[in-house]
């Protein structure tokens, strides 16, 4: 049976780093209004789990790092929704840019905040700078690039979203052990991209996501290869401003273009990938079956949302 951390411990402790830090009051209660909403923290339970699965046991001090972790993601979405101008309906898209952008900043420097009073904080900082600054340059890539072809967005996509779950990963290794695991990073890469192509897919069933306007996700790249009719007509479909498929249709029309199938077998590319280099840590078979239940569930395919 999988344990988790207690999400109101890990949202109460980015609370009370915020209300620590932050004494002007109108910021203070912005930021609190920002983390307010968020009431699931994957990215912190994701950190737990490898933390007790290395031999971990500080309760407090696997709280404290997820509270962290979950203050930086957090300030990379919001950032993120702002370059994009994405997801209209969270609270810092209803601000001024420049005031969200600051509040986003303040989050930021108080992960820093959190990590650097953990034991191991120096191997800690080290890694949340090499991540972030990877995730930063996917990102202005992101923005600036026209990816031509699948390894474009595989480039892409590995510096942008797959450093920030490699991040949280190893960052439970380093607490509980002191030390960088590489194959924890090796496998974590290919998960975190598995996971962002299948959330790039489910995007193309979101008629206000702002995918659309740059057609630079992969399924967007292959459909660009226009191999069929049904491709050349998603694509006039996906940058009309008249989206009336309902979902079912839009499914089908997705299989007959082969983009479907073609996410899929990228999917499990990277899942087998995932699986070969998670089967080389050295951990207990208990421990890693332990983990990889979390990380994938039982390995079966039914709860994709794809197909």
């Amino acid at each position: 049976m999988l344990n988790y951390l207690d999400n109101t411990k890990i949202k109460q402790n980015m609370s009370d780093f915020i209300q620590r830090a932050v004494r002007q009051n109108d910021l203070q209660k912005l930021l609190l209004e920002f983390t307010d909403i968020k009431n699931e923290f994957p990215f912190g339970q994701l950190a737990y789990q490898h933390y007790e699965a290395f031999g971990g046991q500080n309760k407090q001090a696997i709280i404290q790092l997820a509270a962290g972790i979950e203050l930086l993601i957090l300030s990379a979405d919001i950032l993120d929704d702002i370059e994009d101008q994405d997801n209209d309906s969270y609270p810092w898209m209803k601000r001024k840019s420049g005031i969200a952008i600051n509040a986003a900043n303040v989050l930021f420097t108080l992960s820093f905040e959190a990590f650097s009073k953990l034991d191991h904080a120096t191997e800690l900082l080290n890694s949340v700078y090499s991540y972030s600054i990877q995730s930063m340059q996917g990102q202005h890539m992101d923005m600036t690039l026209e990816p031509e072809n699948e390894q474009d967005c595989l480039n892409i996509m590995k510096l942008k979203a797959g450093s920030l779950f490699v991040l949280p990963c190893v960052l439970g290794v380093i607490l509980a052990t002191g030390s960088f695991e590489k194959k924890v990073e090796e496998y974590a890469y290919y998960l975190g991209m598995a996971e962002q192509l299948e959330n790039d897919y489910l995007g193309l069933f979101n008629k206000d996501n702002t995918d659309f306007k740059r057609m630079q996700t992969l399924p967007l790249v292959y459909l660009k290869n226009e191999f069929n009719p049904s491709s050349s007509d998603l694509l006039s479909y996906f940058q009309s401003m008249d989206k009336s498929f309902g979902s079912e249709e839009l499914k089908d029309k997705l299989k007959k273009s082969g983009a479907q199938q073609y996410v899929f077998i990228m999917r499990n590319l990277l899942r087998n990938k995932f699986k070969e280099a998670f089967k080389k840590l050295h951990l207990e078979a208990s421990k890693k079956k332990k983990l990889i239940l979390f990380l994938i569930g039982d390995g079966e395919d039914e709860n994709s949302g794809i197909g």
